[in-house]
């Protein structure tokens, strides 16, 4: 449940302009709250991310990301905001404020790297950009969590998945924003049972889940996407989250037994 205190700072800032004294008072607050281990909804309210209020991914976030808080992980995020003549970065200075000894990275489309500073690096790149991504990836991945908040067109989420999660760390978080963009045609998603949907980035993933499941297939999976490394995958509200384990995985069955495998492979009665 998101604190009182940050619910009352993302109420003032409705009406509260990028820039204003009263901005850069609750940025400087942001500081403090970060070094006496705030919330991140309080971090969140206080930065002017809308990863609090206008989404509530912070709580989400926060069960994931709490154990890891004190250790130097390497967060990556796709797109770091900012219309028009705003630059963004709000989310940039929260993650640093959350993870003290954390190093952040980040992309973006529009050139954004004067937000470089600190232990945030930020360089300018296309989400679906392979050769330069990767090359970005490889210097300073692998990394604990990766964070798509770019274009959010459904086959930039996909595109920038099948990227990025070889460069996450096992143990590691990918997580997808604003997957609400699946079911609305501008984005390349549309209605339930449309093409646009088919090719969507919440149809995509939710065949992807069966990954967690490989060990108990009685036949090899088909070649494709599936991969034995996606520990889990979470559906929230306009959010996806994967989990990453290299570790083996079995079935507590032995599918390689005959009599076994034509029992199951044997219609129901």
């Amino acid at each position: 449940m998101p604190s009182r205190l940050a619910r009352l700072v993302a109420n003032l800032r409705l009406n509260l302009g990028a820039g204003t004294p009263l901005d850069r008072h609750l940025q400087r607050a942001g500081r403090v709250a970060g070094w006496v281990r705030a919330d991140l909804d309080l971090l969140a309210a206080l930065y002017g991310t809308d990863k609090f209020g206008d989404h509530d991914y912070t709580p989400v976030y926060d069960s994931l990301m709490r154990a890891h808080r004190g250790r130097r992980v390497r967060l990556l995020e796709v797109g770091v905001g900012g219309w028009k003549a705003s630059l963004g970065g709000a989310s940039l200075r929260m993650w640093e404020s959350y993870f003290r000894r954390g190093r952040i990275y980040a992309i973006d489309v529009e050139d954004k790297t004067e937000l470089t500073a600190g232990r945030v690096q930020v360089f300018q790149c296309s989400q679906i950009d392979g050769a330069r991504l990767g090359a970005i990836a490889r210097e300073h991945g692998p990394f604990d969590f990766i964070v798509d908040d770019g274009s959010h067109i459904n086959a930039h989420q996909i595109r920038t998945f099948g990227l990025l999660w070889p460069h996450l760390k096992d143990g590691g978080t990918y997580i997808v924003e604003d997957v609400q963009t699946s079911y609305w045609p501008h984005y390349g998603g549309g209605s339930l049972g449309t093409p646009g949907y088919e090719s969507s980035c919440m149809r995509w993933f939710k065949e992807l889940a069966d990954s967690v499941n490989l060990p108990e297939f009685l036949d090899p999976a088909p070649p494709g996407r599936l991969d034995p490394g996606i520990a889990s995958i979470a559906f929230h509200h306009n959010l996806i989250v994967l989990a990453k384990d290299l570790a083996a995985r079995y079935s507590n069955f032995d599918l390689e037994n005959p009599e076994l495998r034509r029992t199951l492979l044997s219609p129901a009665d």
